[in-house]
């Protein structure tokens, strides 16, 4: 039987052909970027440029696309991958932009703390006059 098997994976393939479904290549790359989600081969045309021009656009094909990706089991796809890869991209930058923002707050609000106790002639608490027993 092993040696029938790419004669009968090479006959399926024609037949699927034949019957009108697309390719895995055809589906990856045709004109519908929601079901090159499906394809289990990476898109050449909805890839990562692609989704993070609507990813800055706020599409709705941008959320349909997170929201399918987000589906348990299907973001193992390869196309799956590259909007994820792209989301991350987007929380880290908003995460970053956070906490730059958080960091400048604190720093504005340390600016308008009381000095420590014994720090007010620049001397190390403790140190008193050089030399003197």
């Amino acid at each position: 039987m092993n040696r029938w098997a790419p004669i009968l994976i090479t006959f399926l393939s024609f037949l699927q052909a034949a019957c009108g479904q697309p390719s895995a290549g055809e589906l990856a790359n045709g004109d519908d970027p929601l079901a090159a989600l499906r394809s289990p081969v990476r898109s050449a045309r909805y890839d990562g440029a692609f989704w993070n021009r609507e990813a800055v656009q706020s599409t709705n094909l941008w959320q349909d696309a997170v929201a399918y990706c987000r589906t348990p089991g299907n973001s193992a796809a390869p196309n799956c991958q590259t909007v994820g890869l792209v989301l991350s991209t987007i929380e880290l930058e908003k995460a970053a932009k956070a906490a730059k923002q958080q960091l400048q707050l604190l720093l504005e609000q340390s600016k308008h703390l009381a000095p420590p106790a014994g720090s007010r002639s620049g001397r190390r608490p403790g140190a008193d006059s050089a030399g003197q027993d």
